[in-house]
């Protein structure tokens, strides 16, 4: 019988490559969600609706591996990606980036579904819930879409191939892939009738909230090209959470004391990257960036040149500090930057900068700092763009970045990687910014076209 290699709840326990007609039995010893609580504990459950993706970052120019131990000791698929090869998953290999995100895909489809006709809750609890699966769905769309399909462009997303569209609670639904304007029009449905059900503040990091979902209306509305849009929904996160932690008060105290990601005012939603405390070692062009900006505390924190067994190179040293795993979900410190941007190509230099500084104020050291000016919007719109690689490396956007900004001539840039003296280069909107899709999917699903990679 076929299968499409997704996931199936049913309520606590959860099987892979679940056969056509699993969903008409209930499992022995097991509970099939039918009320309000139910529901609840699905989305509850971290493990599965947080873990996300964090490939990404491989593929960009955040990432250079100075030593042949480096990326051997991160395995093939990491190489191969690294050095845009073909061929990166054998046949046998999962794709833990898609699985986790088609798994909250169907856990966001079996709430949608079961709220339908599950007893109990107060309809404020019911609508919080509802909108929580929305928003869900739409960060995992939003997600796939841009890791395993072209970057959006008016003039052929209708065309364009992007990736399943799912929207109900089937293990035995054919997996083609719906166009990438078909799932961004998903994603925006369903944030748009999220912010009418969620509310301002949840219990939790890892719950959305209003302001997640604005959020996430900035983030796709940048993503592609909707800047009036992106900086109203920008201005309206910050609005109801607009809050920034101010780097000067780590600067000095133990690396243990720096906010974690489920504690840090600036934090909109969880989403944990599907590969912690990866090796990172921080490409010279990044450290370009970061050298332009004097007194960076991001640098200072986050940056480590002594992490054994390999001294004088610069690691990412983020996530050791707490041990907190990176997390690729939306901040308010993003929030800013996509309100700057958008104001910069709207011809405000003024506004631009005035958030650049605004948040420079909370990661520059105070001794060192110094407003930032613009020339005009274009100087702007290149000192806010700047200020976002710094602020937001290893926080799974480098990637789309890269792919919309390409579009734009002035922005193209051809990507080098180097491994033991061999070179490899990835030039401006190259098919090898898609992802591929594991053969193991595609075996299982034929009707599930793959990336071209040669």
């Amino acid at each position: 019988m076929r299968q499409t290699y997704l996931y199936l709840l049913c309520f606590v326990a959860i099987v892979s490559g679940c056969k056509k007609d699993y969903l008409d039995i209930k499992p022995k010893g097991k509970v099939i969600p039918s009320t309000y609580k139910d529901f609840r504990l699905i989305l509850n459950s971290t493990s599965n609706m947080a873990s996300s993706y964090g490939q990404d970052e491989f593929v960009t120019d955040n990432v250079e591996f100075y030593e042949a131990q480096g990326l051997s000791y991160l395995g093939n698929s990491s190489y191969k990606l690294h050095t845009w090869q073909n061929n990166v998953y054998v046949s046998t290999d999962n794709d833990s980036q898609w699985s986790n995100l088609y798994k909250q895909i169907y856990l966001s489809n079996i709430v949608l579904e079961g709220m339908k006709t599950a007893t109990g809750g107060s309809e404020k609890d019911r609508n919080q819930l509802m909108g929580e699966a929305m928003v869900h769905r739409a960060f995992a769309y939003f997600s796939l879409v841009n890791i395993y399909a072209t970057q959006y462009v008016a003039a052929t997303a209708s065309t364009d191939p992007g990736v399943p569209l799912l929207l109900e609670p089937t293990t035995s639904a054919q997996l083609v892939r719906a166009s990438v304007q078909a799932v961004y029009d998903q994603v925006f449905i369903d944030l748009n009738k999220a912010v009418t059900l969620l509310s301002v503040t949840s219990t939790s990091a890892f719950e959305p909230s209003l302001p997640a979902a604005y959020s996430l209306l900035a983030r796709a509305s940048l993503q592609i090209g909707k800047y009036a849009d992106a900086l109203q929904y920008a201005s309206k996160t910050i609005e109801l959470k607009g809050a920034l932690a101010d780097y000067n008060d780590f600067a000095a105290a133990p690396a243990s004391t720096f906010p974690l990601h489920r504690n840090n005012p600036e934090t909109l939603l969880m989403k944990n990257v599907n590969n912690s405390y990866s090796w990172f070692s921080m490409s010279h062009d990044l450290q370009n960036v970061f050298g332009s900006s004097v007194g960076d505390l991001r640098f200072q924190i986050l940056f480590t040149s002594t992490q054994d067994p390999f001294v004088g190179y610069v690691y990412y040293n983020g996530e050791f500090l707490a041990f907190d795993t990176r997390t690729v979900g939306p901040t308010v410190a993003e929030m800013y930057l996509i309100r700057a941007e958008c104001e910069a190509r709207a011809n405000n230099a003024g506004g631009a900068i005035q958030d650049v500084n605004l948040l420079r104020k909370k990661r520059v050291l105070k001794a060192s700092y110094v407003d930032l000016t613009a020339s005009s919007a274009d100087d702007a719109l290149v000192k806010v763009l700047a200020e976002r690689r710094r602020e937001l490396c290893f926080r799974g956007l480098r990637l789309f970045d890269l792919k919309r900004l390409n579009k734009e001539p002035r922005f193209e840039k051809t990507l080098t990687h180097s491994y033991k003296g061999e070179n490899f280069e990835l030039k401006p909107n190259d098919y090898r910014y898609l992802f591929p899709i594991a053969p193991k999917l595609t075996n299982l699903n034929p009707e599930l076209t793959p990336n071209q990679r040669n």
